[in-house]
């Protein structure tokens, strides 16, 4: 079975780039706040993607 490609509108592309911007200084916010390092981030990122998107 061929799978297709989503292609994101231009709408979706700004509204994903807001998103990520935000979810960056969210990040950058806890790593100053407590000790989390890359690694925990990452993990914590992985575990809600897979929580709310599977």
């Amino acid at each position: 079975m061929e799978s297709s490609q989503w292609q994101p509108s231009e709408q979706e592309r700004e509204v994903m780039e807001v998103v990520w911007l935000q979810v960056k200084g969210a990040c950058e916010k806890l790593k100053e706040e407590t000790n989390a390092e890359d690694e925990h981030i990452r993990k914590m990122l992985f575990e809600m993607a897979e929580r709310y998107f599977s």
